[in-house]
């Protein structure tokens, strides 16, 4: 058996995700796929468009064989925290053979140069002396001191968004001195978070706004995605939107000090009194957005501050790795792989809410914030759901579909 590890977010999945998973598989020698995905908040600091589950499901229409979640806490994180978590996984399942990302550079040696750089403590040492000197964001710090030891090029790969990400996982390979083997996929179509289209292909970025405008997108989704989000849609289940999370987060944030940002993970620098002040002269959540944005401090990293704080996300959090793997969905080869990585049993597999009194106390805990975010996350569909469905809500399943 092998097996090719993606790392997705699918918000929503679209025609870009199913060439990806088609390209693996060509590249792969036709290898079962395990996407590791986010679960009901994404990185970008805001919840999903779609339940986890439902976006599981169309992984699973569309060439994916099994779904496991990244934990809400690095589902949410950094670049480099997000990666570091799903790489993690990856190992950790023991059956992963390769792992499959999209960028927009092909050259993965150079990609590795880079990323073997960015782990070298003498390097890092200089990029925070660089970030300290200069009063600039990470990112330039970082990309100067790779501009002087690697040259422009180097440079110029890093300014790419799919390509900031790969490097990271391959910074976490290295880390882990895994010999999982890196596949890069060239993106195709619309560039990250453009507005731009080609051969049926845009961003997810492009495709929520038209979801939220009410415009037509289903040319970039797959039909049978299509129908998974129109089941949805009646269900009163689609779309999620941050909007009706607003005035409960910024009641939530009116309630805390400074004392209470300074625990939340990327916090530094006395930014939680910049906080403080903004939630006291905001009345949405842009606005505090806007109002605390720094040079040093992007808009991304600000609403992943917000939202781990909403979420209850603390850094101690993240000090360490994802304790276990949950299944979200699976299909008939994906029954042959969770046998395999039970065989293996590295770190606890939660199928079902009984098998979670089996985990340690780290374990239980990081569980426990899931169930909570789903809780909230629950609260920005059309139609407001009850407590405790992460613990209810079944696995998917899917039979026969792509059977090797």
């Amino acid at each position: 058996m092998r097996v090719t590890a993606v790392i997705a977010e699918y918000n929503p999945f679209h025609n870009g995700h199913k060439y990806h998973i088609e390209e693996t598989k060509k590249l792969s020698e036709d290898s079962f796929v395990m996407a590791i995905m986010s679960g009901n908040f994404v990185q970008r600091g805001e919840p999903a468009v779609m339940e986890k589950r439902e976006r599981a499901r169309a992984a699973l229409m569309n060439g994916v064989d099994l779904v496991a979640e990244l934990p809400v806490p690095w589902a949410t994180a950094s670049a480099e925290r997000f990666a570091r978590g799903a790489v993690y996984t990856a190992v950790q399942a023991g059956i992963v053979d390769n792992l499959s990302f999209g960028c927009e550079c092909g050259d993965i040696e150079t990609m590795r140069q880079i990323a073997r750089v960015l782990n070298d403590k003498v390097y890092g040492r200089e990029i925070k002396q660089y970030y300290d000197d200069k009063m600039c964001s990470y990112p330039e710090a970082r990309a100067a001191v790779i501009k002087s030891v690697l040259g422009t090029d180097c440079t110029d790969i890093m300014s790419k968004p799919n390509n900031i990400l790969a490097i990271e996982y391959l910074r976490a390979l290295i880390s882990f001195k895994s010999d999982i083997k890196p596949i890069g996929i060239e993106r195709t179509g619309a560039v990250h978070d453009s507005i731009s289209a080609a051969n049926g292909i845009t961003s997810a970025m492009n495709i929520r706004n038209m979801i939220k405008s009410g415009r037509n997108y289903t040319s970039f989704i797959p039909k049978n995605s299509i129908e998974i989000i129109n089941n949805a849609h009646e269900a009163n289940r689609f779309p999620a939107l941050y909007s009706k999370l607003e005035t409960a987060v910024l009641s939530d944030l009116r309630r805390k000090c400074p004392s209470d940002f300074k625990e939340v993970p990327d916090v530094a620098e006395g930014i939680e009194y910049r906080i403080c002040e903004a939630v006291k002269s905001s009345v949405s959540l842009q606005e505090i957005f806007d109002k605390v944005k720094t040079k040093r401090y992007t808009h991304a990293r600000i609403r992943r501050i917000i939202l781990s704080s909403f979420l209850g996300i603390t850094s101690e959090d993240v000090s360490s790795l994802p304790p276990y793997i949950r299944i979200l969905g699976l299909n008939d080869n994906g029954r042959l792989m969770l046998k395999e990585m039970k065989s293996n049993f590295f770190v606890p597999i939660i199928m079902k809410y009984s098998d979670v009194k089996y985990l340690d106390g780290e374990a239980k805990k990081i569980f426990a914030l899931e169930s909570a975010a789903t809780d909230l996350f629950n609260l920005s569909l059309p139609k407001n759901r009850v407590c405790g469905t992460d613990m209810t809500d079944e696995i998917v399943y899917i039979p026969n579909i792509n059977k090797i």
